[in-house]
């Protein structure tokens, strides 16, 4: 059995959105974007009507207590469950560089100082979809 996750990492000028699928115990990323929050709304329609997610999770941090009023105005059907943030940058930095192992001298470095040379919210936004499925069991 599967079940497709939609997740939001919100953010005031970029929000990471992922949808991933649980098959079993393995994953399968389906989509992952960084988007503005003015792009954000057809992104979601993008998602729904491409990979039709069957829950639909929100970071519950601060930025989630703008969003998540337009979101219900947006998607009256869908019922958004909030997912605790806290230590999602630090997950989220790790699974980019399991996802972009580091070259060159960047290999070099300890884990702890290296830092991705782009945005990584659509990583945050699939690493709450881990965090829920694990709370799930």
């Amino acid at each position: 059995m599967s079940i497709r996750y939609l997740a939001i990492d919100p953010g005031r000028r970029k929000v990471g959105v992922a949808v991933a699928e649980r098959l079993g115990g393995e994953w399968r990323v389906l989509f992952r974007a960084i988007v503005s929050p003015e792009q954000l709304r057809e992104t979601l329609e993008h998602g729904r009507a491409q990979f039709a997610p069957e829950r639909f999770l929100l970071g519950a941090g601060t930025g989630a207590k703008h969003l998540l009023p337009l979101l219900k105005e947006w998607f009256p059907d869908v019922r958004w469950e909030q997912v605790e943030e806290r230590d999602t940058t630090l997950q989220a930095r790790e699974l980019y560089f399991c996802y972009h192992p580091p070259r060159g001298w960047r290999r070099l470095l300890p884990k702890g100082m290296r830092v991705p040379p782009e945005p990584y919210d659509d990583y945050a936004a699939l690493t709450l979809i881990f965090r829920a499925a694990d709370e799930e069991g």
